[in-house]
């Protein structure tokens, strides 16, 4: 007998299980309403469970991350490339060459790792590769990787190896991490050696206090894939930035919950646990958003659930969230809400890019509809429920496509200036896990032979041990779109003119 907890979501899934019983005999399958969307949206049509679709296979070789990681394995000095060239008597002196039709961009990242020419962006992946990055990265992410360590009498065991985002849901500060079944409380986790420290604990659960997601579209030139207007809709999928915040932990010990807010100084010492990191996504936006009484992220909510039931991608894959715009651009004003199905992996997978199919995004507004109008678990009001129906209205619409480069207004001349990060906005810097950087003035910098930012990040500055300033090179900090103030530097006065 095989007992499903819930219903799977894809058939590859639910084939994949129930193929286990009855081999030799014939077998019995339970499937249990969890409650969740999935699950009810079946129990309601017990056909659908016969009409799942398969899973879906994605591979997208441009994200240069998975491009660096393998670039490092092969090609750096020592790398796979040299090991080989030395086995068969070859000189591995020469320029990196290959034969292989690569996707563009992974020679060029393979030659300037030979050169020892590293992008700014990807410093941190070489410092934590060192000389091993075949064992250093796993196959299934390609995020920042944390060794989980416990120390007792004298020892140091390792628990696992963790990315950022997994640290975002199973050990931020202060959680309760299991680890082959057993419990371990997190009391440190350190940026700088990639490293989080926990101690033993009683068989307590956590779960973080988040705040919103908040979500930054980058809609300036090249940022922006396929824009689309049907009627009062505008669906673009472009660049994103993203920031996940947790504030505290929620904590049960039997049928007790307590909630614990940092900074608490026994986990954590700063007031927020952040991640910031950049991909792809998905934005739609429409007038009736902006309704009082629409509930934007129960519809964000929605779209999710009705996305993975028509192309059943991995959960851990795709995320939605509600926000607003923060810069005017086309038909879209700032302040405007909109809400986002985006790629959950740092640099995408250009997975959630396909719900602005045709076929595809009809379907699954139809799908919003249904769970919108039958699942009690949502709380969906009246207001909310228009909403949906007002964008499946606006879809039945022919589309336009948009050309926002048309809208975007011309670069200022930088001849003999210098793009810059304002006094008094912030950045983020991505030689240092994309920590939110507060820039306080800008200065010609004789050690970084080039302008740097003197200031402070955002999470330290009024902490009780720090005492001064950080000076970064300005190569390090990017802009936050539409939140970061931009200006030019003149290198012939010094004087900064705000864009």
């Amino acid at each position: 007998m095989g007992i499903l907890l819930g219903v799977p979501r894809s058939a590859t899934s639910f084939y994949q299980r129930i193929g286990r019983i009855g081999r030799q005999s014939k077998g019995e399958i339970i499937v249990i309403n969890t409650g969740d969307i999935h699950s009810e949206s079946v129990f309601r049509n017990p056909d659908r469970l016969w009409n799942m679709p398969l899973a879906e296979g994605a591979l997208y070789l441009q994200n240069s991350r998975i491009q660096y990681i393998h670039a490092l394995c092969l090609a750096r000095p020592g790398g796979e490339h040299d090991q080989i060239c030395s086995s068969v008597n070859v000189d591995d002196s020469q320029s990196f060459t290959s034969s292989v039709d690569w996707p563009d961009g992974f020679i060029d990242l393979c030659m300037n790792e030979r050169k020892g020419i590293i992008p700014s962006e990807l410093q941190n992946m070489k410092a934590q590769a060192g000389d091993d990055p075949n064992h250093t990265y796993p196959l299934r992410d390609i995020d920042t990787q944390f060794q989980v360590k416990h120390k007792e009498h004298g020892y140091e065991n390792s628990c696992g190896s963790l990315s950022y985002s997994q640290l975002m849901r199973e050990a931020y500060p202060g959680a309760v991490y299991y680890y082959i079944t057993k419990p371990y409380r997190v009391y440190r986790v350190n940026f700088y050696s990639k490293s989080v420290e926990v101690k033993d604990e009683r068989r307590y659960t956590t779960k973080p206090q988040t705040i919103p997601t908040l979500v930054f579209p980058n809609l300036t030139s090249g940022n922006v894939y396929l824009g689309k207007k049907f009627d009062d809709l505008t669906a673009i999928d472009c660049n994103l930035q993203i920031r996940e915040t947790i504030v505290g932990i929620k904590e049960r010990r039997g049928p007790n919950e307590l909630s614990v807010n940092y900074p608490n100084g026994l986990y954590y010492d700063r007031s927020r646990f952040i991640r910031n990191y950049f991909t792809t996504g998905v934005i739609l936006t429409h007038p009736i958003l902006n309704t009082s009484g629409v509930r934007s992220d129960i519809i964000a909510n929605i779209l999710f659930e009705a996305f993975l039931m028509v192309i059943p991608f991995e959960r851990r894959d795709i995320n939605f969230a509600s926000d607003k715009h923060r810069m005017k651009v086309s038909t879209i004003n700032e302040g405007d809400r909109f809400v986002c199905i985006y790629d959950q992996t740092y640099g995408s997978l250009r997975l959630s890019g396909r719900i602005l199919e045709e076929q595809i995004i009809m379907q699954v507004l139809d799908k919003s509809i249904e769970l919108g109008l039958n699942d009690d678990s949502l709380n969906i009001n009246t207001e909310t429920k228009f909403a949906l129906e007002q964008l499946l209205i606006s879809l039945n619409s022919s589309p336009i496509e948009l050309n926002l480069e048309s809208e975007i207004r011309p670069q200022a001349n930088t001849d003999n200036a210098e793009k810059i990060i304002m006094p008094g906005s912030k950045g983020l810097n991505i030689e240092k896990h994309n920590e939110e950087f507060l820039v306080e003035g800008i200065f010609f910098s004789p050690h970084f032979n080039g302008l740097a930012y003197r200031g402070d990040y955002v999470l330290e500055i009024g902490h009780k041990y720090k005492d001064s300033t950080t000076i970064i090179p300005i190569k390090a900090l990017i802009e936050i779109p539409g939140e970061s103030k931009i200006g030019l530097y003149s290198y012939e006065t010094g004087e900064i003119k705000e864009l």
